[in-house]
């Protein structure tokens, strides 16, 4: 079951594709290089785990955290999550 609900994101390109893996690096994640898969990386100093699916056709990631400490919310978590997103070039829906 999920900790936090399923957030969208749209114009999710090859080559966004590729920065947001460049940039998980950054935040110790590793981003698997396919279409859908699991990772995890800190958020406020905890470790979260994530699911994602990526449509390459349409250019959609659906994000999913599936783990998560007590103590961190969602609206943290997707915060973090539409930044890192936003700074490889993805829209959230």
């Amino acid at each position: 079951m999920a900790a936090c609900g399923a957030w969208k994101y749209r114009n999710v390109t090859p080559g966004v594709y590729q920065s947001l893996q460049n940039l998980g690096k950054q935040y110790g994640a590793s981003i698997p290089n396919s279409s859908s898969g699991r990772f995890s990386l800190k958020v406020a100093g905890m470790q979260v785990g994530f699911s994602y699916s990526w449509d390459v056709r349409t250019g959609m990631l659906i994000l999913v955290c599936e783990s998560k400490p007590v103590l961190v919310n969602c609206s943290l978590i997707k915060g973090a999550a539409d930044k890192i997103m936003t700074d490889s070039g993805a829209k959230p829906y």
